[in-house]
């Protein structure tokens, strides 16, 4: 099986987001770049995380062409693709409809950055990209536009999105960014934000891209 072992790690990596309540029944998908191929798998259109064997997974060159698999790819392959042809350094694609990440997104507040794990992810507040139409093209283009070169990026009346050189550190930024809004939420019902300001957020990511992890 072509990418057999990339495709279980796109499964593997879409339980543990149901697990961690980051999406709901089908909702969401995932996908990861073979740094040798260039192939992109990605989690097949409404099926069950849970019923999901490798074979499931679509392999597609990062055009959207299949180049392996039986299953029609997820809706959001657009976006997926046109991510990955935008950020030669992304190896890894998240999109979640967690709760409080979507509640922010579905607001007009800026989402603030008061969690300093949050500061050193994006070293700036995320953005949120404009609303457009699920699955759509137009998304695709207002999601890579609003992202640039970031790890995250909300998606209006919709979810969010994150990035990563690998899978596992997109879905790790996903963690992060749904934490750090279900803190904001509750700090903003308890009395008035602390914010961080620009220079602490920037320096906190310098610090985490020099000094971080092993």
């Amino acid at each position: 099986m072509l990418l057999e072992k990339q495709r279980e790690e796109v499964i593997k990596i879409a339980l543990k987001a149901q697990q961690l309540g980051l999406i709901a029944l089908t909702f969401g998908n995932f996908s990861l770049r073979d740094q040798e191929t260039g192939y992109v798998c990605i989690t097949p259109s409404g099926m069950d995380y849970e019923d999901l064997e490798a074979a499931d997974i679509v392999v597609m060159d990062d055009q959207g062409k299949i180049i392996d698999g039986q299953r029609k790819p997820s809706v959001e392959t657009p976006m997926h693709t046109m991510v990955y042809r935008k950020r030669k350094d992304v190896c890894g694609v998240v999109h979640t409809h967690s709760v409080f990440a979507t509640a922010w997104a579905s607001c007009y507040v800026e989402f603030p950055v008061i969690a300093a794990e949050l500061a050193a992810l994006v070293g700036e507040p995320v953005k949120t990209a404009p609303y457009r139409r699920m699955g759509s093209m137009e998304l695709a283009e207002i999601v890579s536009e609003t992202l640039q070169d970031k790890h995250a990026v909300l998606m209006s009346n919709h979810g969010l999105l994150t990035v990563g050189s690998n899978l596992k550190t997109a879905f790790a930024n996903a963690v992060i960014v749904e934490e750090a809004a279900k803190i904001t939420y509750y700090a903003k019902n308890m009395g008035q934000l602390k914010i961080l300001d620009d220079q602490e957020c920037k320096t906190l990511r310098k610090w985490v891209i020099e000094k971080y992890g092993q």
